[in-house]
């Protein structure tokens, strides 16, 4: 049995949730031929859902969070890790110090944004402002699984100030990890390649190979520990570099897994 992980955003979708014909095809004669799909990413369960119950996406497993959570297709929990009460909010109350700074948070029931006094519903594409003050809702959660900032202009230098004050002072507690001009961060110890790893722990099935594809940084984690690891010929040279399989698709990707007529050494 052959098991392919592959990253959502800029991989299986694009910015507007679109997703091509051809790379559902190939997934559903993937499962048809008795192997197995989990979707790693970034997001956490709430944002994911607004995915998953939008495209008719076949998967059995769920890599969320940045391998800090991992579900099976019944969105039931396999494994879960958090970030301390405390930790999460000197981060939240540094991000939100910044002037045109978003910064999110999901404890896994409430998934809040904010920005220059504005609060909202993390996913809403409208970004409709809600009556909910950040600070206190932040400060009244038990836990975070997940926390993530970016400036609205898409810049990253006061990006990078929160980004290197994380490192030095949380290092031991949390991961973070720039997705373009993106940071998430989550529990220490967790990356898609370690929530890789934990998933093949959990399965039952006897896995032969592991195929990955990503396109950004915090993907390449798992397309090194993969029996093949795969990304895109558009990709940042820094992610080329470090990948062995290049592809314009995932379902080229597939095709190899199947036998197809691709040549894996002509990539």
């Amino acid at each position: 049995m052959k098991i392919l992980f592959s990253d959502m955003d800029g991989t299986l979708i694009d910015h507007n949730l679109n997703i091509s014909d051809k790379n559902i095809e190939m997934m559903k004669e993937l499962k048809r031929q008795g192997h197995l799909i989990a979707l790693c990413t970034g997001r956490n369960l709430m944002e994911t859902r607004q995915i998953t119950d939008y495209i008719d996406f076949p998967f059995d497993y769920l890599v969320l969070n940045n391998g800090g959570h991992i579900l099976n297709k019944r969105y039931e929990t396999l494994y879960e890790k958090t970030i301390e009460k405390n930790v999460g909010i000197d981060i939240l109350n540094h991000t939100t110090s910044y002037e045109g700074m978003w910064s999110f948070f999901c404890d896994g029931y409430v998934n809040y944004g904010y920005k220059d006094g504005i609060t909202i519903n993390h996913g809403d594409i409208n970004k409709t402002p809600i009556d909910i003050h950040f600070k206190e809702a932040y400060e009244n959660v038990d836990h975070f699984q997940i926390i993530a900032f970016n400036q609205d202009d898409e810049g990253i230098d006061h990006a990078k100030i929160c980004f290197d004050y994380i490192q030095q002072h949380y290092g031991d507690y949390v991961e973070a990890y720039f997705n373009t001009h993106y940071v998430d961060v989550v529990p220490s110890g967790c990356s898609k390649g370690t929530g890789v790893k934990q998933l093949l722990t959990l399965i039952d099935e006897s896995i032969d190979e592991v195929y990955t594809i990503g396109d950004s940084y915090n993907d390449l984690s798992m397309i090194k520990i993969a029996d093949f690891g795969y990304t895109f010929h558009h990709a940042h040279d820094d992610i080329k570099k470090e990948t062995r399989y290049h592809v314009h698709y995932v379902y080229e990707v597939i095709e190899d897994m199947l036998g197809g007529k691709y040549d894996e050494l002509a990539r």
